[in-house]
């Protein structure tokens, strides 16, 4: 819970997410398919993480399910999720899909 706290694992890459702390997590529970990301409890995705040291660590040391327990455990830890979203605009109007 420290190392949480203390921004350990990283903060969320992205803008609206105003620096939330992150947890690791592994893609696959299978050791050697994949390293560690960092998973971002407000915008509920996952990046790859800034440090060089911590890419290197193998994912299934921390599992798939490592940053759901966390929050699941400490259950005032969980953030609100963002109330913002990016809406693209060119001059000013909004991006029509087609």
């Amino acid at each position: 819970m420290e190392k949480y706290k203390n921004y350990d694992f990283g903060r969320c890459p992205r803008v609206y997410c105003c620096g939330q702390p992150c947890l690791p997590v592994g893609q696959s529970d299978i050791p050697r398919s994949s390293t560690v990301k960092i998973y971002c409890p407000k915008c509920e995705d996952i990046y790859y993480p800034r440090s060089k040291y911590q890419g290197n660590i193998d994912g299934a040391y921390f599992g798939t399910t490592f940053p759901h327990l966390f929050l699941m455990t400490y259950g005032h830890m969980k953030p609100q999720k963002a109330t913002q979203s990016y809406i693209p605009r060119v001059f000013g109007y909004k991006l029509h899909k087609p």
